[in-house]
């Protein structure tokens, strides 16, 4: 991990965050978000995108060349769009992206103004980093899995995991690129598969895949991440996380937190058509979150909202469904 940086920042430093994920080969929601976007006065103004993944729909399965060539062509379409929406688009693949995007660290479909932040941590302003994690975690009803992970293994997502610890301890960071966050920086995650233990990653849906769908299920299916969580229970990850922001979870939209660390779901851009924006602030010394609204774009169902803002603190329903 490097030294703190000696360069002084301004005393209010302000980041404006597009969130958007689950997109699923979606095209045109990216359109009407873009849309929505320049017809509130936000297109251009935004820093960045951030896209917690499943940009295509490629099964959680292994692929031969071709099909892999088709869904790295289709995850390529989204982020073309994605990118097209402010200067920068960071991004961690989902467990129904191309097995590619996980080869090596941060590998896929980086460029200047895209960055695959998975097992990666990236500079995102002034004393801020943010640092990825992609695929799913095991899911279980009843204890029982219902849902493999894909396409990380639950030691290999261990082990990325203690790997980015070990770097914000100062300790290296043992073949990932994590290293990069100081001690006295800021750390945002950006992983797929939220934290086990917050009320955006339980399905209690009777229909894990159809948000609108009345009922509920006997016994929730448990979709987080243990591993996730058991790193934000570090005093180091309460201390520097300034919020983690997931998708995994289609409708699991809304605000819920591990011990003082903000957790967000801005749920599926293509089931539900939802998306966020995220307002961090510094001042003077450390970030914190300084406004969150859920949004979702004209055309939904009633049950799904409405395109007018949704204010952070009044969106804590429980999940509906998940993305399986």
């Amino acid at each position: 991990a490097r030294a703190p940086s000696t360069a002084q920042p301004p005393a209010t430093y302000m980041l404006r965050l597009l969130l958007a994920s689950d997109v699923h080969d979606d095209t045109s929601a990216i359109e009407a978000l873009r849309a929505w976007l320049s017809s509130h006065d936000l297109l251009g103004k935004l820093d960045a995108v951030l896209c917690p993944g499943d940009l295509t729909t490629a099964p959680a399965a292994s692929l031969d060349a071709q099909e892999e060539a088709r869904y790295e062509a289709a995850a390529q379409r989204v982020l073309d769009g994605l990118g097209s929406l402010a200067p920068r688009l960071v991004f961690s693949p989902g467990n129904h992206d191309p097995p590619r995007f996980f080869s090596g660290f941060g590998g896929g479909n980086s460029s200047a103004s895209t960055s695959n932040a998975h097992a990666r941590s990236l500079s995102l302003a002034p004393g801020l980093w943010l640092a990825g994690w992609g695929g799913s975690a095991t899911a279980t009803e009843e204890g029982v899995p219902v849902w493999p992970g894909w396409p990380l293994s639950e030691d290999e997502n261990a082990a990325g995991y203690a790997q980015l610890q070990r770097a914000l301890r100062g300790g290296g960071s043992a073949g990932a690129s994590f290293d990069g966050p100081g001690p006295g920086d800021s750390l945002l995650l950006l992983p797929h598969c939220g934290p086990a233990g917050a009320g955006t990653t339980v399905v209690t849906a009777a229909d894990p895949n159809n948000p609108s769908s009345p009922g509920m299920r006997r016994a929730p299916i448990l979709s987080g991440s243990h591993h996730l969580s058991a790193l934000l229970d570090s005093r180091l990850l309460q201390r520097q996380c300034v919020a983690v922001v997931h998708g995994h979870t289609h409708a699991g939209v809304g605000l819920s937190s591990l011990g003082r660390v903000p957790v967000i779901n801005p749920g599926s851009l293509r089931f539900g058509r939802r998306f966020g924006l995220l307002t961090l602030r510094r001042e003077p010394d450390q970030w914190q979150l300084e406004s969150l609204h859920f949004h979702a774009l004209d055309g939904v169902s009633p049950s799904h909202g409405s395109s007018a803002p949704t204010a952070a603190s009044l969106a804590l329903s429980p999940p509906v469904a998940d993305a399986a």
